[in-house]
């Protein structure tokens, strides 16, 4: 993959549609952590926006609150809770499952931020998933090694889980989740409560 495959996907758009903006985050395979920044800074504007014209009541504003929702907590209570753990649970099947519980009036809504802005948002989202992935990828051999040292620990498994799928190694991360689930690893049990 090329240094900037990621970015180059992100076609600059004259006006942002709530839709626009999550398939440019599904091409960035846009993690928990990276949907926290982009619903901190694109999202909550809007929907501050929205709660000062629209009004609380408006059915764009209460759709806007359940995406700020998704970004900042539910998508990374998802994956800590073990419900993101088959082969298919990827970024871009996460986003897709809170697109098709949304209405289309609110996916065609238009975002009021500049386009350049938004688009200036989504790159930098994009480099931080780079980044990420590279972090993640150090972290794997880490892991690995506790591993060897406590092969029975289900807690080291559900974390080399976590490891593989934030670089992006689905079948290897849904294999791992299965031997941490056969060692006993429970949500009550996890000593992991945030990534």
């Amino acid at each position: 993959m090329g240094e900037y495959t990621v970015a180059a996907k992100l076609t600059k758009r004259k006006q942002y549609t709530i839709k626009d903006l999550l398939n440019d985050l599904k091409k960035i395979e846009a993690t928990p952590s990276v949907l926290y920044n982009v619903g901190s800074e694109l999202v909550y504007r809007e929907l501050d926006w929205c709660q000062k014209t629209l009004g609380e009541d408006h059915n764009i504003t209460s759709n806007l609150q359940d995406l700020q929702e998704f970004m900042m907590s539910g998508y990374e209570e998802q994956l800590v809770t073990g419900e993101l753990w088959r082969v298919k649970d990827t970024p871009k099947a996460a986003i897709n499952a809170f697109m098709r519980n949304q209405s289309e009036e609110f996916l065609k809504y238009p975002v009021g931020i500049l386009s350049e802005q938004i688009h200036g948002i989504l790159q930098k989202a994009a480099e931080s998933r780079k980044h990420e992935k590279k972090q993640y990828r150090k972290m794997v051999k880490n892991v690995r090694k506790e591993i060897k040292d406590d092969k029975d620990n289900s807690n080291l498994w559900n974390k080399l889980r976590l490891v593989l799928w934030f670089t992006g190694k689905y079948n290897e991360s849904s294999e791992a989740f299965k031997t941490a689930k056969q060692l006993g690893w429970t949500v009550e049990s996890s000593t992991l409560v945030a990534i």
